[in-house]
């Protein structure tokens, strides 16, 4: 491109400042316009990164910007109607995820994408960690043979965000999918997303709503906790292999154990990154010493805008983060159910 790519901001919150101090170290961006329902958080978050314009609406936003790509910074449970809209207007979006409030969202702004031939990636910078990026090339060699059993986990002692996190209303769920979409994301990716077929699990509300917070813990209010803290679950796939996921905003526990991988050649343990196998006739065990340190939401917002500028390839395709809200959906099923099995089904087949 001959001239700066020109993005907007839309939603104000918290997670929109990283976005911005992005955009703001990549010298052929220009942040032109922000956006907010939200009474004067436009105004002041477009004085605050110095744009030249504010609206109140989404909408507002697109109908009067000139924009190549927009950044969906809304609570999790509003990111399907304003990615729709951009992508409808002819801009790119980058969502921050999860993708989606649920599967069928999610499915929505994908198809979205594909009538406009607009890019819709995800913003969750797990995926540029050298350490996942390692694993991944690790699967892909080979050394591992088959995966047919993982663990992924996430834990909190006493994480609780509070604000618009706890509330159903704009969050739409809890520890599962604020922060438990960076496993499951992970562990797909590393598995090569594989379909899942079922799932059976639990989600616990208890200490949220009845401990308050204590000094070196995030604080969040009790009374108004509505979702969960906790979930684990067993997920099986199509290719016979199985994923045991475990996530926690709050525990009385320091850690809930490490992610690994089995596979038929050979193991991978994450934190640090350690391949396990046989060589020569001995036990043998990989550690890699010397891995490079990043700034993986920079290396995100760098990503789409390199893609907005060539034209391609998506980063990290919404259609991959589509299988985390299945998963997350069936986990909320199954939960209700009182950790029944529920049948998980991916519909982007529907799409083709």
């Amino acid at each position: 491109m001959d001239r700066p790519v020109r993005i907007g901001i839309i939603g104000t919150g918290g997670i929109s400042n990283e976005h911005v101090r992005c955009y703001k170290q990549i010298p052929e961006v220009e942040i032109v316009a922000v956006a907010d329902i939200m009474p004067g958080r436009a105004e002041e978050a477009a004085k605050r990164w110095e744009a030249p314009r504010f609206y109140t609406s989404h909408k507002q936003l697109l109908a009067k910007e000139d924009l190549d790509g927009v950044s969906v910074c809304t609570p999790n449970k509003h990111h399907r109607q304003p990615s729709i809209d951009a992508l409808r207007a002819g801009v790119h979006v980058m969502v921050e995820k999860p993708l989606a409030y649920s599967a069928n969202e999610g499915l929505d702004m994908i198809k979205a994408a594909r009538e406009t031939g607009k890019m819709l990636t995800v913003g969750i910078q797990s995926r540029y960690g050298p350490d996942l990026q390692l694993a991944r090339r690790v699967v892909e060699s080979g050394q591992l043979g088959d995966i047919y059993y993982a663990e992924t986990v996430g834990t909190r002692r006493r994480g609780i965000p509070g604000g618009s996190f706890i509330r159903k209303e704009t969050a739409g769920g809890g520890a599962v999918v604020d922060i438990g979409v960076y496993s499951l994301d992970s562990a797909l990716y590393v598995m090569g997303h594989p379909e899942p077929v079922a799932v059976s699990a639990v989600t616990q509300d208890i200490i949220g709503k009845t401990s308050k917070p204590i000094p070196g813990s995030w604080h969040w209010d009790p009374e108004k906790m509505e979702v969960e803290e906790f979930g684990a679950a067993w997920i099986r796939f199509k290719n016979d292999a199985v994923l045991m996921f475990k996530i926690s905003w709050a525990v009385h526990l320091k850690e809930m154990g490490k992610t690994f991988f089995l596979g038929t050649q050979a193991g991978l343990s994450m934190g640090p990154l350690e391949v396990f196998r046989d060589e020569w006739g001995a036990l043998s065990n990989t550690t890699f010493d010397s891995l490079p340190r990043v700034d993986a939401f920079l290396e995100k917002v760098r990503a789409f805008v390199k893609a907005i500028q060539t034209g391609g390839p998506t980063p990290i395709p919404a259609e991959q983060l589509y299988l985390t809200n299945v998963i997350m959906d069936g986990i909320y099923q199954s939960a209700q159910k009182g950790g029944r099995e529920v049948a998980l089904k991916s519909r982007l087949d529907e799409l083709a």
